[in-house]
């Protein structure tokens, strides 16, 4: 089962009775460096930190009340976790969560704020995924997978969906790519929304490039990754939202993991908050790509607030 444009649409007016519309913010600053009109859209300022709540809390409001009862498991690095434990306790339903070792204090500490019992085991986010689904099967548990549900891809459009309502005349809209769930939701919006003529680009740092390597083969490739990003940091796309990404994002673009550190601190010092490595990724891409956007309206998906101190330390001390 796919997501549809009309899942993206069904999603908004099932997710409006429990999420306020995050803002969308005019940048004096960004729209003066790169002579386009920059806006950016905050869903640092979600519930949860992070985009990651929207699709959670839709997936899960379509589960029966037995599968609530039987209990939620998942595999994140942070934010997926952190949605999916807030979301079920909107239901009652209790959620487990297993996370690779390493995984940064912040993003431990806003799962377990968020209701979830967090289990640390595997290497990276696949070996916790393999631990999940194992966990699952012993203890009955339902597992639900990021890149797997068709409702957490179409509550993760709502983004886009928000956007082209709030600004009808946006001809640009950059998306940070892990999986790429979100952009192909995004993506899915956009055709929901009759917004054809705006372009949709994906961004990612070249030390985690998977997603854009696929998309210039035309196949999945997998490729390792170093970035300290994690949202981003993943060793290829998620089927699903590639064969989306094929037909309806325009491209992709790569930055170095070094801008990412800058457009966060560029980010605390000219707007006053904090954004991760993969939210702070748009804003990088429009930097280093400035030429392609002279001119025009562009929005810049803040997908996430939840950074390690040390990563902000680094930031700012750039």
């Amino acid at each position: 089962m796919n997501s549809t444009p009309q899942d993206v649409v069904a999603a908004q007016q099932l997710l409006g009775d429990y999420l306020v519309r995050t803002p969308l913010i005019y940048s004096p600053p960004l729209s003066q460096q790169t002579g386009a009109e920059v806006w950016l859209k905050c869903e640092c300022f979600a519930e949860v930190g992070s985009f990651k709540a929207r699709g959670a809390l839709n997936c899960i409001l379509q589960l029966s009340p037995a599968q609530r009862a039987q209990g939620l498991i998942c595999a994140s690095t942070g934010n997926h976790g952190a949605a999916m434990a807030w979301a079920a306790t909107k239901v009652g339903a209790s959620c487990v969560v297993v996370v690779p070792h390493g995984t940064p204090e912040i993003k431990l500490r806003n799962m377990h704020n968020a209701g979830a019992s967090v289990v640390i085991d595997g290497g990276d986010w696949g070996e916790s995924c393999v631990i999940a689904r194992r966990m699952a099967a012993e203890r009955h548990l339902l597992y639900l997978e990021d890149g797997e549900d068709p409702f957490i891809m179409a509550g993760a459009g709502t983004v886009a969906l928000e956007v082209i309502q709030q600004l009808p005349h946006v001809t640009d809209m950059l998306v940070p790519v892990g999986g790429g769930n979100l952009i192909a939701g995004c993506a899915m919006a956009t055709k929901a929304a009759g917004a054809a003529q705006m372009r949709l680009f994906g961004v990612q740092s070249d030390a985690a490039p998977a997603v854009t390597e696929s998309m210039r083969t035309g196949q999945i490739v997998q490729r390792p990754t170093t970035s300290f990003a994690g949202g981003i940091a993943t060793t290829a796309p998620v089927p699903e939202a590639f064969a989306i990404m094929q037909h309806y994002v325009d491209d992709m673009l790569l930055v170095p993991e070094g801008a990412l550190y800058t457009a966060i601190g560029q980010l605390v010092r000219q707007h006053g908050f904090v954004v991760e490595g993969a939210g702070a990724a748009p804003v990088a891409a429009l930097l280093h790509h400035a030429p392609r956007f002279l001119g025009r309206t562009v929005v810049l998906v803040l997908s996430g607030r939840n950074l390690d101190v040390p990563s902000l330390q680094c930031a700012l001390a750039g």
